[in-house]
């Protein structure tokens, strides 16, 4: 049995916020990956009021 996955580094696409803790929309490319954090999704309006992506949005 494995163990559980271990995430690489991950930046913010928006504003460089290093590893966030709450992040959308992950790409991982050869051991580091972008994001979007929850800031910045909230901040350019496309989450609903339970933070859940509006139909529609894609990131």
């Amino acid at each position: 049995m494995s163990g559980p996955a271990i995430l690489p580094p991950m930046t913010c696409r928006k504003c460089g916020t290093s590893n966030p803790v709450i992040f959308l929309a992950p790409v991982v490319a050869k051991g580091s990956g972008t994001c979007i954090c929850l800031d910045c999704a909230e901040a350019r309006k496309c989450l609903d009021p339970d933070d859940n992506l509006k139909p529609g949005v894609e990131l």
